[in-house]
């Protein structure tokens, strides 16, 4: 399994946890807070209940007008509770003194105040420890529920991990088996394109077969190369970045002249190495300089731009074709994605175009850059650090 597809399912592992616990924990909350509201609700009324039994059994000794405290905290002086006691009013109220809940309830008979006075500072504590008792076992709680998630998940994702392995391994087999026989095809169709006069009406599809053969090895060469890149990292290498844009360039000669297009390089006489696989490098640049002839009407140029900066090296690719929607990035970095073509071009391109691209520039710890404008002008940009020991940038 590749370092992708592993990521990607310790990340989906990771989310069920984490939701299990977040789903178990919004139900240990819910009931928490009712657990601690309700014995609130049955403590307070159970004081309430004892203050009224106390005043009745005072009225029944015969002590009316008299004031009887229950539960004083050993800190607060009856004489501050008989004080506040004084200034309630016949019912039941709730008051505070010395720092502590109270429960006053005061009858008044035959101009006589009868008064109980219930603390309900230990109620209070009891049920905050209730509270923290709860919050404690749910915490278990929602830990075990975490846990439970990783080890469902990781079991749910390992069929699917097994899966993705065989997908890789076939799309590597199959792309491997197909080289061959798509070699031979388009060396026979080449052969027959040759052997054809070009007054022949078979000549022109025969041109097309020879050009849909070349397409359809390419894509089978990317795919091969994105199966290797995911399964494994290459072994690098210094690359020298203009040595590459030179071959490319020399290699599209040819095509670019016959479309009326000036192909150049553009970069100092010097060396400019970066870290690198050169057969995912150059395969990369050639999906540029490919998209962008693809997209150059004649009498336009494409440039192959290599610079050196703080950052590191950058090689860019310049058109001024058709152009492109800086907002389209995301979508054309997609796999088989196309952008806007001239009429009657580029209807056979088929590939994983700047997908490949992205894969192979992430694969060398870079990034790519897309900008253009939908009037005309592209640009895409590699970026990549420099070899060790390469030249300082350009100040």
């Amino acid at each position: 399994m590749s370092d992708d597809d592993s990521r990607l399912l310790r990340r989906a592992t990771r989310r069920v946890a984490v939701q299990t616990g977040a789903a178990v924990a919004v139900v240990v909350a819910v009931v928490v807070g009712l657990v601690y509201l309700t014995s609130l609700e049955a403590r307070r009324d159970a004081t309430e209940s004892k203050a009224q039994g106390k005043v009745a059994a005072a009225l029944a000794a015969g002590e009316a007008g008299s004031v009887v405290a229950d539960g004083l905290p050993s800190e607060c002086p009856e004489s501050e509770v008989d004080a506040a006691a004084d200034g309630l009013g016949v019912g039941e109220t709730w008051f505070e003194v010395c720092g502590g809940p109270f429960l006053g309830y005061v009858e008044e008979a035959d101009g006589a105040r009868t008064a109980a006075v219930v603390s309900f500072v230990e109620q209070r504590d009891e049920t905050r420890r209730l509270a923290q008792l709860s919050l404690f076992a749910g915490l278990v709680g929602v830990l075990a529920a975490a846990a439970l998630g990783w080890v469902s998940a990781r079991r749910a994702v390992r069929p699917l991990g097994a899966a993705l392995s065989l997908q890789r391994r076939f799309v590597a087999d199959a792309s491997h088996e197909l080289r061959t026989p798509l070699a031979i095809l388009q060396t026979r169709a080449q052969m027959l394109a040759r052997t054809t006069p070009a007054e022949d009406p078979q000549h022109e599809e025969l041109r097309l077969l020879v050009q849909d053969a070349r397409v359809m090895g390419d894509v089978v060469d990317d795919l091969l190369l994105v199966t290797r890149l995911r399964d494994r990292r290459p072994t690098y290498e210094a690359v020298d970045l203009v040595a590459v844009a030179r071959a490319v360039r020399d290699a599209f000669a040819a095509t670019a002249a016959d479309a009326g297009v000036d192909l150049r390089v553009e970069a100092e006489d010097r060396v400019v190495e970066v870290a690198g696989a050169p057969v995912a490098l150059r395969r990369a640049v050639t999906a540029l300089v490919d998209n962008a002839l693809a997209h150059v009407s004649a009498g336009g140029s494409v440039r192959l731009r290599v610079v050196v900066d703080a950052d590191g090296a950058r090689l860019a690719v310049l058109d001024d074709g058709t152009g492109l929607d800086p907002a389209e990035a995301d979508h054309l970095t997609r796999r088989f994605a196309r952008g806007l073509v001239p009429d009657g071009e580029g209807e056979h391109r088929l590939g994983l175009g700047l997908a490949l691209v992205r894969e192979i520039v992430e694969a060398h710890d870079g990034g790519l850059e897309i900008d253009g404008s939908p009037e005309g002008g592209a640009a895409v940009t590699l970026r990549l650090p420099r070899a060790r020991g390469g030249p300082d940038p350009v100040g």
